[in-house]
């Protein structure tokens, strides 16, 4: 695995390179050429949508720097592309007819994926992520303030970097630091979900535009390894994933924060059946078969 990629690379001998996105140190037109001499096949995977809603804070950062025709450059050139889900795969196939949906997948109660929560004396919501989420936690915020029993909010990514923007986030969800609040910084990519061990029900805001819908399901299946129920906007790429508890309108987040807080065996309920339903649908292992017979019927098919 590298970040940078030279023709000393390709040397190995592979049968197949897989890139995520794209690559800003060489060009597609250069990727061909090596493929024809190292006759690799090349897989471009794909995680979210390249065209980002124009109220993304990464907007026009993405629009000065080309991003968006970076990326299709490097679909229209791949072997195969592969993605998470339908929704992205409809887009990718309007530029690469050659797509597989791989769903994103965890590999539950195995490394950083354990059952290992801390005690507390208070029910802790939780949530995680990047500072590109402002406008989604943004949705909590009045739901946040109608909150009058005790709970602790945990919010995990700070980003002193980020800090004009955390701190409009951390004031959303928790009240204005009302809330009994904890910050987790952000953390290493293999100890990010050590925040997860102070949680008890996550919150998933999400605002309903198309890059959104692109978007992987990951937050509830990070969630569901700590057998956590997860309260989601019920928005793609949450629509119809059961058995989240799904916020139709902004009412809804009240009802069930206050529902799961003072019931602790609907937390127990809904934390399980979440837990069971992903473990079976998106484990890494089996979903890793799926990726082995993908892969091996691409070489399989190297000759043509």
């Amino acid at each position: 695995m590298t970040d940078t990629i030279s023709e000393e690379t390709f040397k190995g001998n592979y049968d197949i390179v897989i890139l995520n996105r794209m690559l800003a140190n060489i060009t597609p037109k250069q990727m061909v050429e090596w493929r024809k001499k190292y006759r690799f096949k090349l897989i471009v995977d794909n995680d979210d949508y390249w065209h980002l809603d124009a109220s993304h804070i990464l907007f026009q950062q993405y629009i000065i720097n080309l991003v968006p025709q970076q990326i299709i450059n490097w679909i229209q050139v791949a072997d195969l592309c592969t993605c998470t889900h339908e929704r992205l795969a409809e887009e990718i196939y309007k530029l690469n007819t050659n797509v597989e949906i791989i769903p994103n997948a965890i590999p539950y109660g195995e490394e950083q994926f354990i059952l290992d929560k801390k005690p507390s004396d208070l029910v802790r919501l939780f949530w995680s992520g990047s500072g590109t989420h402002g406008k989604d936690i943004e949705i909590l915020r009045n739901p946040m303030k109608r909150i009058n029993f005790p709970v602790r909010t945990i919010i995990a990514g700070y980003n002193e970097g980020e800090k004009p923007i955390w701190d409009g986030m951390i004031a959303s969800f928790t009240n204005g630091l009302k809330l009994n609040p904890t910050i987790y910084n952000f953390n290493h990519v293999t100890e990010y979900m050590a925040a997860y061990c102070d949680s008890d029900i996550s919150l998933i805001p999400l605002v309903d535009n198309k890059f959104n819908s692109m978007k992987s399901n990951l937050k509830v299946l990070e969630t569901a390894s700590k057998k956590n129920p997860a309260i989601v906007s019920n928005v793609h790429p949450y629509k119809g994933f059961y058995p989240a508890c799904h916020v139709n309108s902004q009412k809804d987040w009240y009802y069930w924060i206050k529902m799961l807080v003072n019931d602790k065996d609907a937390r127990t309920h809904y934390g399980n059946a979440l837990y069971e339903y992903c473990n079976k649908n998106f484990n890494l292992h089996e979903v890793n078969k799926q990726r082995f017979a993908i892969y091996s019927k691409l070489i399989d098919n190297a000759g043509n």
